[in-house]
């Protein structure tokens, strides 16, 4: 190009260019970079793809260059724009640059505003209202559509490829503070990576459609979907849907482990029917045998059994005690007085090595419980705290209230709204690792195998507690300690009750009719009774009781039958006798009462149940209050 031309086109109002055979432009003049390129910097050097033209002046100049190159001879071509004022139509005539050829050589555009048509006006006025209409609904529904989204009550937010949010709601800010120029990662993980495995972004790979689920830092749950996107510019994104199940994962948590522990109890009380069954015998024998020998020799291992058969006695009746929750009574009980007693109880069996710290400052401490119950919840939690300091240590035991005024804002969850006394055991012990915490209230889990733990006396807090309306709960640091705390609602206390003074029984007489399968169990227990004045008939089978009972025609004070026995039950036998004689007395011995069977043996009209596995002494004075023939000496 020669500088003279370069003079010329530089003073010209008239639109210039000139472009290389690569579709370069080697250089434009003011007119040309306003009038086509739409701005007036600098574009020399720059491709024709590079340049801000509309399509279809970009496709013009294309076709026209190509053309020139080739043919040599002059090209033209026009066009509209309708996005000015006023509708304006401009013509290009590119020629081949003057002393040059067709290959490497230059070609010059020149770009004049021609007249247009009125009719040709006024289409291009109504195409532009057109477009520009369009384009202010397509803003306005853009506006509605993200105010809409705004207010939606699930956190919502769009992805782009490079790890940028593009766009957030409400509810993701709230969550996640502002995310403007902020990583995907940043916002939802606190990481300064990428993710690893990001479900998110197999959505740009595949096009198809995700839904996974994600736990924050703050340990709330979503369930994610996600969804292929674009924005105006056709860029592809990913808007991501997240639905909050912090709540639901928790009620589904506790609704499993209420279907678990519920199972486990069923089956614990099966076993443990069998083996009160079996228990029976052991300790009836073991006991007589001890109460006939003088040798020592003899009386210590005997002693030493005995003391084991007890033991295991303890064990079944935790499992049945777990098992049986739902159906023990309740009645308004002061909490106070019963933990004062249970503690002084305690303290005598406490290691020197263990200082108890007590603190009862419940100003109201009425519940509804039963008193063996949260003695027993009480004395477990406290054995359970004395087991985790084996050197000793300080056990904190401490009664307050607490009032709980939102299920989202209680300290437990599932707690209702209302008044509850918190009952806290503290110990500063061994601690319970974390990935144990959850399972310490399941049967049979123990971190104490190797001390003799059996799993249990967390179990039957958790049980009771529950039974009573309320929960209990656990904090803990390895190596600190840890502090078990118990919620039952407060309830109205009940008016005084003025109750006789048993007199103790010295001994008794009557007829009894003992109906048992299982020969060791009948054996021990009838050779108890008789040795304390009763006498006793025995019977191995429902048929056989039954016979006996007919054939004594009724003339027995108390017929004891086992539940549990082939062919006729001790129900059904009981129901037999009370069909033809509803003046009889029928008492049934078992080791487990299943939820039903108190309601049936009530209907049914038997006296009571007698429970398995018992000691001597139990058995005897539990048949002296219910033979109505029984004298006392």
């Amino acid at each position: 190009m020669t500088v003279q031309f370069h003079h010329f086109a530089a003073q010209s109002l008239t639109a210039l260019a000139v472009f290389s055979a690569d579709g370069r432009l080697a250089f434009a003049n003011r007119a040309f970079r306003e009038t086509v390129c739409g701005k007036g910097e600098g574009a020399s050097g720059r491709l024709l793809d590079e340049l801000p033209l509309a399509p279809e002046v970009r496709q013009g100049f294309a076709g026209g260059l190509a053309a020139v190159f080739a043919q040599g001879g002059p090209q033209r071509f026009s066009w509209e724009d309708a996005t000015a004022d006023e509708p304006r139509r401009f013509v290009c005539q590119i020629t081949l640059f003057p002393g040059t050829g067709g290959d490497g050589g230059q070609a010059v555009a020149e770009v004049r505003e021609a007249p247009v048509d009125e009719r040709l006006k006024q289409a291009l006025k109504a195409e532009r209202l057109v477009r520009r209409r369009e384009e202010h609904l397509k803003k306005r529904g853009r506006r509605l559509f993200l105010n809409v989204i705004d207010e939606l009550p699930v956190f919502v937010y769009m992805q782009r490829r490079d790890y940028t949010v593009a766009y957030a709601n409400r509810k993701t800010r709230n969550f996640y503070g502002e995310t403007d120029g902020r990583f995907c990662y940043e916002v939802f993980s606190g990481r300064d990576t990428p993710c690893p495995h990001c479900p998110t972004f197999r959505v740009f790979e595949t096009g198809e459609p995700e839904n996974w689920q994600f736990t924050d830092g703050d340990g709330r749950t979503f369930h994610i979907y996600d969804y292929p996107f674009e924005d105006e510019q056709g860029e592809p994104l990913v808007m991501e849907l997240g639905i909050d199940i912090t709540e639901l994962k928790r009620v589904e948590r506790e609704l499993y482990q209420a279907h678990k522990m519920r199972a486990i109890g069923v089956l614990a009380g099966g076993i443990a029917h069998d083996l009160n069954n079996n228990l029976v015998p052991i300790i009836f024998n073991i006991d007589y045998a001890l109460n006939k020998t003088a040798d020592r020799i003899l009386a210590e291992p005997l002693a030493e059994a005995l003391r084991a058969a007890y033991r295991a006695a303890d064990l079944v009746e935790q499992v049945l005690e777990y098992s049986r929750q739902q159906n023990v009574s309740h009645s308004p009980l002061r909490l106070t007085p019963l933990a004062r007693e249970s503690l002084d109880l305690l303290q005598a069996s406490l290691p020197a090595s263990v200082t108890l710290k007590a603190s009862c400052r419940a100003a109201k401490d009425c519940v509804m419980a039963h008193p063996a119950q949260v003695q027993q919840l009480l004395l477990n939690l406290c054995r359970n705290a004395v087991q985790a300091m084996p050197g000793g240590g300080l056990l904190a035991v401490a009664l307050d209230n607490l009032t709980v005024v939102s299920r989202k804002k209680a300290p437990h969850p599932g707690l209702a709204p209302g008044d509850y006394v918190v009952l806290r055991v503290t110990d500063n012990g061994r601690g319970i690792e974390p990935d144990k915490i959850e399972r310490i209230f399941e049967p049979f889990f123990t971190t104490k195998m190797n001390s003799g733990g059996t799993g249990m006396g967390l179990a039957v807090v958790h049980a009771i507690a529950t039974s009573c309306g309320g929960g209990v709960s656990v904090e803990s640091v390895p190596g600190q300690g840890a502090t078990f705390t118990v919620y039952l609602p407060l309830c109205a206390p009940a008016g005084e009750q003025i109750v006789a003074e048993p007199r103790p029984a010295k001994g008794a007489t009557g007829r009894l009719l003992l109906v048992d399968d299982d020969a060791g169990a009948l054996s021990a227990m009838s050779r108890v009774l008789r040795e304390a004045g009763f006498t006793v008939f025995t019977a191995d089978s429902g048929e056989e009781g039954l016979k006996e009972y007919f054939r004594a025609r009724g003339r027995y004070d108390l017929v004891v039958a086992d539940l549990s026995m082939p062919g006729i039950s001790g129900m059904d036998m009981a129901g037999k006798i009370l069909d033809h004689d509803p003046a009889a007395k029928v008492v049934i011995c078992t080791g487990h009462v299943a939820p039903d069977l108190e309601a049936k043996a009530e209907a049914a009209g038997v006296a009571g149940f007698l429970m398995k596995p018992m000691s001597p002494g139990a058995l005897v004075e539990r048949i002296r209050g219910l033979c109505p023939a029984a004298v006392r000496a």
